[in-house]
């Protein structure tokens, strides 16, 4: 049992819908339909009861739903206690996950980490060893690293008031995911770059604009988030340097 089956199996079960949990993950309906296949096998029961409504769990889907949670919950944990041993905590990370994960969910601390913010676009070309921790939702590939861990980053496009309020705001960084997944919504011209992410969250609690953000602002900077958007569930990895580069 895969632990990437287990996150998929947490989504599937909390959309209640495979169509849903595929859109929030950003893969394939059949890929996703397969996943649970799998797990279903593996398991030797049925997880769901299908219908024109839905999915409803049994009793079986249930416990797995419990189990997965505590796994990945404890998978998460154990990763970080890892992490925690590294003498030299240098971690390279993305601008919106270190406001989300340092200075709004504590995951890291600021007196057990060194941080280095950078661009998607800077992390991709990284190409050096100082390192020990790599966190991005960008499409960061290096031998030097092996992937530790995948989460997700609720989103959605947020306003103001909760109505669309032109131009989509978004930043320069060619391989920002937000700013990929924004321009394959929107067109074009109703877009405007600001390179700073304080800027648009300014700017979108002004009412000057709409942008796609994380979920958590809608609380902490009184946005809304807009009509006949969908929530996307964006992901970002946490890559560790690979033993072997530390020598």
């Amino acid at each position: 049992m895969q632990i990437n089956d287990l996150s998929i199996y947490k989504e599937i079960y909390e959309a209640r819908s495979i169509n849903k949990a595929a859109q929030q993950l950003g893969y394939s309906q059949s890929n996703i339909t397969v996943r649970l296949k799998t797990l279903e096998n593996e398991l030797q029961t049925k997880l769901f009861v299908r219908s024109y409504q839905g999915l409803t769990p049994t009793r079986a889907g249930d416990l797995t739903y419990n189990y997965a949670q505590n796994v990945l919950e404890t998978t998460h944990q154990f990763t970080l206690s890892l992490q925690r041993q590294v003498n030299n905590r240098n971690v390279l990370i993305s601008e919106l996950l270190f406001k989300y994960l340092v200075i709004e969910k504590h995951t890291y601390q600021l007196t057990d980490y060194n941080f280095e913010i950078k661009k998607s676009t800077a992390i991709i070309n990284s190409d050096n060893s100082t390192d020990q921790m790599v966190i991005t939702y960008a499409d960061f590939h290096s031998p030097k690293y092996r992937l530790a861990e995948t989460n997700w980053l609720r989103t959605a496009f947020l306003s103001k008031d909760g109505k669309i309020h032109k131009p989509f705001l978004i930043n320069s960084d060619t391989n920002c995911p937000f700013r990929k997944k924004t321009l394959s919504l929107v067109s074009p011209d109703d877009v405007i770059e600001i390179d700073s992410w304080d800027s648009i969250i300014d700017l979108v609690r002004q009412g000057q604009g709409t942008a796609l953000l994380p979920q958590y602002l809608t609380a902490k900077s009184n946005l809304k988030e807009t009509q006949g958007f969908q929530s996307i569930k964006l992901p970002y990895r946490t890559f560790i340097l690979d033993q072997k580069e530390k020598s």
